[in-house]
């Protein structure tokens, strides 16, 4: 169950369920004019926005979550699963467009109990200003995961339920403060003790929420911004992204030197990055990249601005003289901005600002497939990473961030902000480049490997150390397992982070499993899948950031490895049998090929997993020597050690190594959509059954083994594609069976006469 709460208008989603149950007969046509973007005046960060899946339509909430809508009149309708009940009805203007809708709901009195939280206990100590006692932080009495801050800005208080944007409340009288806008009306009574100490607020709320119109096209987002909608193909956007042209490989990133701030109460990063890069070739422009809706204040070359023009995400920097190959140089970019919220129904990245369950800020970063530079500047694409990196990260006091690499220092600073530089000195892709902000609690340890220790972090919400440490047990036996299947952990000298944080993602050094509660707001955790989920972000450090693609067309080189290295945890930690049956559990959906389109940034998740892991497993058996099979992984780890590859050269690679070509195999598990299918024609005459046998697939000279089973004993046979055939005596039809569990292959027996 997932419960989304919106206090500013109290929404409860009650299941995910809700999308698509409408079958009221909508009009497809007459839907598209209440399509749009959203937001109210009295809290205008957040956009809500309606959108048409089929013949319904959906309000999604950026960055929460989305309820499904049920007509119920003209212009009116109820949005499903919503407690307490909630309609909404759009409002027209003269000319019959939609500008706005109200969000009609009638809700109870809540009250908030404050809670002990340093940072804010602090802050409302420090104070001398009036309005002080009633700094920070409340939780519904009745729901201790939904919660607000209170903060004093210039003078005047504001509020900030889970999840949502800023309030600014205004004093009336005595302890009441107000919000008004038209004819809603949200009221905060707090109550003090005996003593005159703020003990509890009390939310009430007249009236319906107005919801204005934006001039935001929904449909453009995702596909320009987000950029992974592909109703119509690909985009001079994706080219831009995924395209290596002259003014990309004509310089080599050294080194990025990042500084940011982060203010979450306005979700504003701003700073600066030093680049500096090897010319490759003679140039007088390059391109590195950012997302257009963040801004930049300059570009600092030798302390001169250059002149530069943008289109999408791209940025073209002009130089006044050309730069020679093989010198080094450096220029800087100043920008700031706030950037896009991730959106998993599109796969698009970005910044989460949240709450933790006491109300404290929990920030992540998460950017694969969108790209890092929709947070930072840099030359975002995958081919280039720099050899190293120094992240320098400034937030509130009293909060945390954990970034990549070893911390260097933390410095205490003016303003009530903390400073912490951390340093990566190994090559780093740029979207494993994270913030993760919080009241984090640091736990260390030490792994031995040999005659070397590796220096371990651990890291999770203050409220959720017993459970975590029982999770994090589990790191040193996976490190152990990973390190015979792969070789040594790649990133030694920088230590080894695995943590919690909103949301799992294989950063690189600062390993996350996710939330361990989910919803992370919530008492429901699954210690199995966050143990499992820690395999496979930490095998990713291998497979993904130690090497890592050129392009994201050929991302399931680093799926299908950190995949399959869930199951070897299994395999090694838990058993066979326990691995088999997590390879059963694998389902992929075959709907198209798993390597996608190069030079657009063609990014694509799904099958890239589960078929992934599958192709792994039956390349393994096919080999059918577990000797010479880890023997290749940890010989493919070690000679292209913090390198980018292709598929390509993964391929000649393994082909080479096992003196065996495999250029077949890939090509028909790789770009077509379906698995090999396995042909058997079963017949009998007097005591000796002929099973016939042949591949079908969409390649030529496939000649992969397969295994057949007779009475429960293993046959290994060597199918082309015509027909070859096995006489066996004494045996039924009904007893071949065909082995799917060493090899992930389709299968059409037919039994006849022969």
């Amino acid at each position: 169950m997932k419960h989304l709460c919106i206090l500013f208008f109290l929404v409860t989603l009650l299941s995910n369920n809700a999308i698509g149950q409408n079958k009221t007969g909508n009009k497809s046509d007459e839907l598209d004019l209440y399509v749009g973007t959203y937001y109210t005046r009295i809290e205008p960060v957040s956009r809500f926005i309606i959108q048409k899946e089929k013949d319904d339509l959906v309000l999604h909430v950026v960055g929460q979550g989305q309820i499904g809508m049920t007509r119920i009149g003209k212009d009116r309708f109820r949005a499903n699963k919503v407690r307490p009940k909630a309609l909404i009805e759009f409002v027209r203007d003269s000319a019959g467009n939609v500008g706005q809708f109200k969000w009609i709901q009638p809700i109870p009195k809540l009250t908030f109990v404050r809670t002990a939280a340093a940072f804010a206990d602090s802050l409302s100590e420090a104070s001398t200003e009036r309005f002080s006692k009633y700094i920070g932080n409340y939780q519904l009495s009745t729901n201790r995961y939904r919660s607000v801050q209170v903060r004093l800005k210039n003078h005047q208080l504001t509020i900030q339920g889970t999840n949502e944007g800023k309030i600014s409340i205004h004093h009336e009288s005595g302890n009441r403060f107000v919000a008004e806008d038209g004819n809603v009306r949200l009221v905060y009574e707090f109550i003090p003790d005996a003593a005159g100490k703020i003990t509890s607020v009390q939310y009430s709320r007249t009236g319906s929420v107005i919801f204005l119109r934006t001039q935001d096209d929904p449909s453009n987002t995702s596909k320009v911004i987000y950029g992974f909608s592909r109703p119509n193909g690909f985009t001079r956007a994706d080219t831009l992204r995924g395209a290596l042209t002259a003014l990309r490989t004509c310089y080599d990133v050294l080194f990025y030197d990042l500084d940011v701030t982060v203010i979450p109460d306005r979700k504003i990063i701003r700073g600066a990055n030093k680049i500096r890069f090897k010319v490759v070739n003679s140039f007088n422009r390059m391109q590195v990249d950012l997302f257009a809706n963040m801004q930049i204040e300059k570009i600092l070359y030798h302390n001169t601005s250059l002149r530069y023009h943008r289109e999408f995400n791209a940025v073209f920097i002009e130089f006044p003289e050309n730069l020679d190959a093989g010198i080094t140089e450096e220029i800087t970019i100043l920008y700031s901005g706030t950037p896009q919220t991730p959106e998993p129904s599109s796969l698009a990245g970005g910044i989460f600002w949240l709450q933790d369950k006491e109300g404290e800020y929990w920030i992540e970063s998460v950017t694969q497939g969108s790209g890092a530079s929709l947070w930072w500047p840099c030359k975002d694409h995958l081919s280039d990473k720099p050899d190293s990196m120094k992240i320098s990260v400034t937030v509130p006091r009293g909060l945390t961030d954990i970034s990549n690499g070893r911390l260097i220092h933390k410095t205490e600073l003016s303003d009530n902000l903390t400073r912490f530089e951390w340093y990566v000195s190994y090559p780093i892709t740029t979207y494993c480049v994270v913030i993760n902000i919080g009241n984090y609690k640091r736990f260390k340890d030490l792994y031995i490997s040999g005659s070397d220790t590796l220096h371990v972090n651990y890291y999770c919400m203050n409220y959720d150390v017993a459970i975590a440490k029982k999770i994090f047990k589990q790191a040193r036996p996976m490190l152990s397992v990973f390190e015979k299947c792969f070789g040594k952990y790649p990133f030694w000298r920088d230590g080894f982070t695995v943590m919690e944080s909103i949301y799992p993602m294989e950063h690189q050094g600062a390993v996350s499993f996710g939330s361990i509660f989910s919803p992370f707001n919530s008492d429901q955790y699954d210690s199995l899948d966050l143990v499992r989920t820690m395999w496979h972000e930490t095998a990713h450090e291998w497979w993904g950031n130690s090497i890592t693609v050129k392009d994201m067309a050929d991302l399931w080189i680093h799926e299908a490895f950190a995949t399959y290295g869930e199951v070897l945890a299994y395999e090694q930690l838990k058993g066979s049998t326990a691995a088999s049956g997590y390879l059963r559990e694998q389902r992929p959906a075959n709907r198209e090929a798993i390597i996608g389109r190069y030079g657009v940034n063609d990014f694509r998740l799904g099958d890239v997993y589960s078929k992934g892991a599958l192709i792994v497993h039956t390349l393994r058996n096919t080999i059918a020597n577990d000797s010479v099979w880890f023997g290749l992984l940890r010989s493919i780890q070690h000679d292209f050690a913090y390198q980018t590859i292709t598929t390509q050269d993964l391929v000649q690679y393994i082909s080479g190594k096992t003196k065996t070509d495999y250029h077949y195999f890939f090509e028909q598990y790789l770009t077509k959509a379906s698995p090999p299918e396995l042909q058997l024609l079963i017949s009998r005459q007097g005591a000796v059954t002929t099973v016939k046998y042949r591949w079908h697939v969409d390649v030529a000279k496939f000649n992969m083994p397969a295994k057949i089973i007779v009475k429960g004993i293993y046959t290994l046979i060597y199918p082309t594609t015509e027909w070859a055939e096995l006489k066996l005596e004494n045996i039924k039809p009904k007893d071949v069976k065909v082995d799917h569990e060493s090899f992930y292959i389709q299968s059409k027996t037919r039994v006849g006469q022969p």
